[in-house]
């Protein structure tokens, strides 16, 4: 028997392949190997049945066609893949389903509970804090005597994670993570006296209730990739020899909104700046003093608070600032921070912005190329194509983090944005007049593809374009943003 010749289509490109008859697994890994340079561990070919070492090439691929090809060139590696890759023919019937399907799951109003469907939703989209939840080990929790109630609460927080992981059934209704926290924090159970049912409650407020339950439970190690540090200059205005300068941190920042404000960064500057009367400690007569904050400590994920809701003492509510105040999609934060902090995030994200002009123009270059994925011959089931196309994008994602990961400096602290650059992935929006009435929702970026977006009204989820968020930046009593959260650029 004479050579056996088809072809591999890798990154685009189709390359011919000649073995000797009864050649195997093995030895089309060595030869693709030395031909475009992706170790045989890490080649993945896209044919029936699999392509073990020991496998009959000739038993699975036909002569002359064209095979699907896998992987990233040595050239290309920095770190090992983070995790393993999992392909949907190792799933049952049910998992398969649900890997398919990318649209997310959604969660029932059990009554005034959108603040709580929302802000689990806005938590969920968060990777590492995802991550760690669902690890949760709550019998070594309570056996290290962390306090039982905010265990329970973590507990039922990792059961709904699951359940929105899984993707099982069409919507989750977290009963008993509802009564678990109106045990922890009281002021989520206030009712309505007349009505007899619970009250609306505010969603950024629960935010924040929650990550207090989390540095209770998983300690700084979690919050770090969370918390900003501060420096905080406070002058006397009548005595420049009056200064002194504190370190302060805190999990977010926070936009004021005024009659003038009209983008988001001016009210974030708003808010790190302020003036106060009190008594000098040097001349003991009261006086005027500014205060400044510069930031010295950028988190891996930046939440920013609108403070849209002010107390209203004619209605006994918290009333809502319905003013327009745009948001952007990517946030540069670099004149927030104090002048030598600046200087090596404004580093970084110069050498992250060339990495990602690379990424955009391969983009480009894929969709110039109209490069199918899907074999060339006898089709493919529609779990084959949705396999294929998972693969590839994974495949590319590793790649460009990889390629962040090689210009991110090795010192930086923990839980620390190598740059000053974020991406929104996510915001959290109320409808209405007032804090205990309306609306909250929530709007978060598909994981894989940044302009995919998910509308979540509790248990009804559908997908919308990225051109839409843009109409959350307020103006009325529709959806008004109430929380942004945001990711460090290249992580």
């Amino acid at each position: 028997m004479g050579d056996f010749e088809f072809s591999i289509k890798h990154a685009g490109k189709v390359l011919p392949i000649k073995l000797p008859a009864g050649s195997t697994g093995a030895d089309l890994r060595k030869a693709v190997e030395e031909l475009v340079q992706i170790p045989a561990d890490r080649q993945k070919y896209m044919v029936k049945g699999g392509l073990g070492d020991e496998t009959a090439v000739a038993d699975v691929v036909k002569p002359g066609s064209s095979v699907l090809l896998l992987g990233t060139p040595d050239k290309d590696m920095v770190v090992k893949p983070r995790t393993a890759e999992k392909f949907i023919e190792d799933l049952g019937a049910d998992a398969q389903s649900g890997q398919l399907s990318r649209v997310p799951m959604g969660i029932v109003n059990m009554g005034n509970t959108c603040y709580m469907n929302a802000t689990l939703q806005g938590l969920y989209g968060i990777v590492p804090l995802r991550e760690q939840i669902l690890a949760f080990d709550d019998k070594k929790a309570t056996a290290e005597g962390m306090d039982l109630y905010h265990v329970q609460l973590i507990r039922e927080i990792q059961a709904t994670f699951r359940k929105l992981r899984d993707k099982k059934g069409e919507a989750i209704t977290p009963m008993l993570l509802l009564e678990i926290l109106r045990r922890v924090f009281p002021q989520f159970s206030e009712m309505d006296r007349q009505g007899g049912f619970y009250k609306q409650q505010d969603a950024e407020e629960l935010f924040t209730q929650l990550f207090h339950t989390m540095q209770t439970v998983f300690g700084e190690e979690l919050i770090d990739r969370f918390k900003i540090g501060f420096k905080t200059t406070i002058k006397d205005t009548m005595n420049e020899g009056d200064v002194t300068e504190k370190t302060e941190d805190d999990l977010k920042l926070r936009c004021h909104i005024t009659g003038a404000t009209n983008f988001m960064k001016a009210g974030i500057k708003e808010s790190l700046k302020e003036t106060i009367e009190k008594r000098s400690d040097v001349t003991g007569a009261s006086s005027t003093y500014s205060v400044e904050k510069k930031i010295t400590k950028l988190p891996e994920y930046l939440t920013v608070q609108y403070v849209r809701f002010f107390w209203k003492k004619s209605t006994g509510k918290k009333s809502k600032i319905l003013r327009k105040v745009q948001f952007p999609f990517q946030l540069d934060v670099a004149d927030l921070l104090t002048p030598e902090y600046a200087q090596t995030k404004i580093q970084v994200r110069e050498a992250f912005r060339e990495v990602d002009k690379e990424r955009a123009e391969s983009i480009r270059e894929r969709k110039r190329s109209k490069f199918n994925p899907a074999p060339a011959e006898g089709g493919s089931t529609p779990a084959e194509a949705a396999e294929i196309a998972r693969s590839l994008e994974e495949s590319t994602r590793e790649k460009w983090a990889r390629a962040f990961a090689a210009k991110t400096p090795a010192d930086l602290g923990r839980g620390e944005n190598p740059s000053c650059v974020y991406d929104l992935i996510g915001v959290i929006t109320h409808q209405g007049a007032n804090s205990e009435s309306g609306h909250y929702q929530a709007f978060m970026r598909d994981e894989f593809d940044d302009d995919k977006w998910y509308k979540f009204n509790d248990d009804k989820v559908t997908a919308i374009e990225k051109e839409k968020i843009e109409s959350l930046a307020g103006g009325g009593e529709s959806d008004s943003a109430l929380i942004l959260i945001y990711k460090g650029f290249g992580l």
